[in-house]
């Protein structure tokens, strides 16, 4: 099995780079991009190669055990997601953007995907219109700004995990994101992200998956579910993903084991 200091070495070698400047807010870093959309710093590198092998020790150490869900992500033998109740609220934020038809187009993307994360599972979102606007906007105000970033290569969106940091929690939309003639919904690019957010990795990183997504290794990961390669959390390549980005059987089943049904379905009591 690969040691972690090889994967680290792996990751600083082969991992894309992008810039993150947003002066506003305090951001001026450079992070590792993995799995396509993972941004991790200097730092968190050796953390996130030694987590990965970790969990692969642990289901070579027990083939059969299976959990159910996406391929989410566990913490100290627990699945890792959003304490229940909590709604995350987010705001688009206008100065990050220089045309106001960017700004537009990704508010109604996270209008459409939020909604439809709502529509599969427990979850709760608010769009905080207000700070929009705010040019004061302060880490913590909102659970996670979505900002504009010039450049990004072939990077067109990048977010966290619930359990980052709080200064870490942003949904970044890159050039690519805006690209007229690019291959996926713009809308389904969202709803990937924000799967990330909720807690789910990557579909393509399984040991089940074609090894055609390089520079990731498919060191440490864990199945939740059978492979699916429609998942809207799965990268498209020949044969696998799907452009469109929707929601798959095995989604709405992992989503509402990992966050329960979605808020609709029930009669609240007062």
């Amino acid at each position: 099995m690969i040691r972690t200091t090889e994967l680290v070495d792996q990751i600083k070698t082969e991992a894309p780079r992008v810039q993150l400047v947003c002066e506003p807010l305090g951001i001026k870093t450079e992070k590792f991009v993995v799995e396509g959309d993972i941004g991790l710093s200097e730092a968190g590198v050796l953390s996130y190669a030694a987590r990965r092998i970790e969990i692969a020790e642990a289901v070579n150490g027990d083939p059969n055990a299976e959990k159910q869900g996406l391929l989410g992500i566990e913490r100290d033998g627990k699945t890792l997601r959003w304490r229940p109740g909590r709604k995350l609220t987010y705001a688009v934020w206008r100065p990050s953007f220089t045309r106001d038809e960017e700004y537009e187009a990704v508010v109604s993307c996270m209008r459409s995907a939020t909604a439809d994360w709502q529509s599969i599972c427990g979850i709760e979102f608010e769009h905080v219109v207000a700070k929009d606007t705010d040019e004061g906007l302060q880490f913590g105000e909102v659970t996670f700004p979505v900002v504009r970033q010039q450049g990004g290569g072939s990077v067109v969106a990048m977010a966290f995990f619930p359990d980052q940091a709080v200064t870490e929690r942003v949904v970044w939309a890159f050039d690519g994101f805006f690209d007229p003639n690019g291959p996926f919904s713009t809308v389904g690019v969202m709803r990937h992200e924000l799967g990330h957010a909720l807690g789910f990795r990557h579909e393509h990183i399984r040991p089940g998956a074609p090894e055609i997504f390089n520079p990731e290794s498919l060191e440490g990961t864990v199945d939740l579910t059978e492979y699916d390669p429609k998942s809207v959390m799965h990268y498209v390549a020949e044969g696998v993903g799907d452009p469109q980005l929707q929601f798959t059987a095995f989604d709405r089943t992992g989503a509402r084991l990992v966050y329960g049904g979605p808020h609709s379905e029930f009669f609240y009591a007062d």
